[in-house]
């Protein structure tokens, strides 16, 4: 049997978990916008001083799009599970 002082124990820990998953996400986004940034600086750049074509130009905006979209999309998912769970524990709290 589980007895309250452990119950706050247990989802104690379960918060911190999911805030480490969480900054685990807000890492992985944070080096997607700088590599989004870092494509788009670098691209137009080049292409202003001559050492990037159109073709390539268009291709590193193109990459800096997936690039950042693949990053906020691990964010987005774990945002929205957290949130689910925490709602399912405040729901089993209140009972």
């Amino acid at each position: 049997m589980v007895n309250r002082k452990n119950s706050e124990k247990i989802i104690e820990l379960e918060i911190k978990k999911s805030d480490i998953r969480r900054e685990k996400a807000k890492l992985v986004l944070d080096k997607c916008v700088w590599l989004y940034f870092l494509f788009m600086i670098t691209g137009v750049a080049g292409f202003i001083y001559g050492y990037v074509e159109s073709n390539m130009l268009n291709f590193m905006i193109i990459a800096s799009f997936i690039v950042l979209i693949a990053g906020t999309l691990p964010y987005i998912t774990v945002v929205s599970k957290e949130e689910k769970y925490i709602d399912t524990l405040i729901a089993r709290l209140k009972r």
